[in-house]
C-alpha cells in the first residue's frame, strides 16, 4: 500500500537494482534518443524484473515528497509568495518557462517512472521462471503507477477536464508501449483514456491486501478522486463509498496525517526511514514549511488561508497547523514540521469528503452526507451540523475540504474543478483557466519537432 519499503529492502535496492540492471536504465530518461537499454544484460530473470519494479516506486516516491503537491499549491491561493526560492516564485506569478528546474525534475521523474513501468510490462513476457499469476500481479502494480504518473502530469501541464467539450483539448505526452522515440501531445480525453483502462486492470488484478504495495483499494481511491475532480458526482460517490465501507481504513483522532509510522488512514502512500546509521527522507519538499527549525521558512500560508481557518477560535486546524511569526508577518505552516513523514498521498479523509460533497450535489443521501462532514468537523473541534441540505450543505462540505486538504496539493485543483462547474473560480485573481494556472514544459520538448507548447503569457 506505501511506495516505499523499509529500510533492509530499500538497501537491497539501492544495492541489487544497480547491479542487476543496467545503469542507462535507472539514471538517464526515456525521452532522449541517446539512451542505450541492453534488455539482455538488464532484465535476466524475475529477480531482476520485480527489482525494476521496486525502482519504479522509488522514483515515484521522489515525486510525491513534496514537490508534486507545493507546484499544485503554488497556483493556487493558500500559500504566500514563496522566499528565496525562484522555481517557486515563477510558479507562484503563473508565468512559468521552459528553463524552470524545478518543474523540468518534476517532468523528468515522471517519465522515468513511466518508463520504466513500460520496461517491466515488455520483458515480463518473454520471462519463463515466473508465474502467470505472478505476472499478472506484477503487471497490475506496474499499470497502477504508470496511471499515478500519467495522471500527476496531467494535472499541472493541461487544462481540466471540462475545459472544452469533450476535453479535446490537449492534454500531455501518454506513454504505454517501451519506446525511446519523442512523443507529442494527446487530446486529455486520449490521456484519461489510458489512464482509466490502467486503473481498471488495476483494480481488478491487485490483492486487496499486498504489503507495502500498491492494492485494489489505492487503484479504487485514485478511481474516486479523478471522477470527482471531473465531476462525475455518481461515480465518485461509489468508488468513495466502497473504499470508506471496506473496513480496510479509519479516521484518526488527530489532525496529523503526516506522521512518522504508519496510521489508519493510509490508502497508497511513501515511507521514511530512519536509524542510527541510515535514514531515508521521503518527505524533502515538504521541509520547506518548516517553521519549528526555520523562523523565514521558504513556503508559508498566505493571509486568506489563516483567516479562513482560524476564524472559528474553537477549530483546532487553526491553533495545531498554524504559527505567527514576526508580528504577524509570516503565517508559517506546522502541519509539517518533524524531521522525516510518511506521505499520504490517498487517504481516508479525502475519500470522506468525496463522498460527502458527491452525495450532497446529487440530494441522493444528504444523511451521509451530513455525517460524512460533521465526523470531520467534530474531529476539528467544531460542532455537527443539523438541518442543512442543498446548495448550503455542498458549500459547507466545500470548506472542510479546503480546511482539511490545506498544503497538499489539492486546493488549485479545487480552484479548477469549480471553474468547470460555472463559478467564478478566481486564484489570487487569476481566472482559473487562464494560460498561467498550468505549468510550461521544460525545455527537452523543445527539441521534438511538432510538439506545442502551453500559451505563454501568465494569467494578465
Amino acid at each position: 500500500m506505501c511506495m516505499k519499503l523499509s529500510q533492509l529492502l530499500y538497501s537491497l535496492l539501492a544495492v541489487s537494482v544497480l547491479t542487476s540492471c543496467s545503469e542507462d536504465l535507472l539514471v538517464r530518461t526515456p525521452e532522449t534518443t541517446s539512451t542505450q537499454f541492453n534488455s539482455t544484460d538488464a532484465i535476466k530473470n524475475s529477480d531482476d524484473l520485480k527489482k525494476l519494479l521496486l525502482s519504479v516506486y522509488d522514483v515515484a516516491a521522489n515525486l510525491y515528497g513534496g514537490q508534486i503537491q507545493n507546484l499544485n499549491e503554488l497556483l493556487g491561493d493558500d500559500v504566500a509568495s514563496p522566499v528565496s526560492q525562484n522555481d517557486y516564485i515563477q510558479v507562484f506569478t503563473h508565468r512559468t518557462d521552459i528553463f524552470n528546474g524545478t518543474i523540468g525534475g518534476v517532468y523528468k521523474d515522471a517519465y522515468l517512472s513511466i518508463y520504466r513501468t513500460n520496461v517491466v510490462l515488455d520483458k515480463m513476457i518473454a520471462l519463463t521462471d515466473i508465474s502467470d499469476a505472478e505476472k499478472t500481479k506484477i503487471e497490475a502494480e506496474a499499470r497502477f503507477l504508470r496511471a499515478l504518473n500519467h495522471y500527476s502530469i496531467c494535472r499541472l501541464f493541461a487544462q481540466p477536464a471540462g475545459f472544452t467539450t469533450g476535453n479535446t483539448h490537449l492534454g500531455t505526452v501518454t506513454r504505454m508501449e517501451l519506446s525511446q522515440e519523442a512523443g507529442l501531445r494527446t487530446s486529455l480525453a486520449a490521456n484519461y483514456d489510458a489512464i482509466f483502462n490502467d486503473l481498471d486492470f488495476a483494480e481488478s488484478n491487485l490483492p486487496a491486501d499486498n504489503g507495502v504495495f500498491a492494492t485494489s483499494w489505492a487503484a479504487k481511491a485514485l478511481k474516486a478522486r479523478i471522477y470527482f475532480e471531473r465531476n462525475d458526482f455518481g461515480r465518485a460517490a461509489q468508488l468513495a463509498d466502497e473504499v470508506i465501507k471496506s473496513g480496510k481504513f479509519s479516521l484518526l483522532d488527530s489532525l496529523n496525517r503526516f506522521t512518522t509510522t504508519a496510521n489508519s488512514e493510509q490508502i497508497f502512500f511513501t515511507v521514511s526511514t530512519v536509524g542510527s546509521s541510515f535514514q531515508d527522507e521521503r518527505g524533502d519538499a515538504f521541509l520547506n514549511y518548516r517553521s519549528d527549525n526555520n523562523s523565514n521558512p521558504t513556503m508559508r500560508g498566505s493571509d486568506a488561508i489563516y483567516n479562513f481557518i482560524t476564524a472559528d477560535t474553537n477549530d483546532l486546524r487553526g491553533t495545531t497547523w498554524f504559527k505567527v511569526i514576526n508580528p504577524g508577518a509570516i503565517k508559517a505552516v506546522t502541519k509539517f514540521n518533524r524531521p522525516f513523514m510518511w506521505i499520504p498521498i490517498l487517504h481516508l479523509t479525502d475519500m470522506v469528503l468525496i463522498r460527502a460533497e458527491a452525495l450532497a450535489v446529487t440530494g441522493t443521501d444528504v444523511s451521509t452526507a451530513t455525517n460524512d462532514v460533521n465526523s470531520i468537523r467534530i474531529r476539528a473541534g467544531l460542532a455537527p451540523v443539523t438541518g442543512v441540505s442543498g446548495g448550503q450543505l455542498v458549500s459547507l462540505i466545500r470548506d472542510e475540504r479546503r480546511k482539511e486538504m490545506c498544503f497538499e496539493g489539492d486546493r488549485t485543483i479545487q480552484i479548477k474543478r469549480l471553474g468547470v462547474l460555472g463559478f467564478e473560480s478566481l486564484s489570487r485573481g487569476a481566472p482559473w483557466n487562464c494560460p498561467g494556472m498550468v505549468l510550461q514544459f521544460p525545455s527537452q520538448e523543445t527539441t521534438v519537432i511538432g510538439f506545442e507548447l502551453n500559451p505563454t503569457g501568465g494569467c494578465n
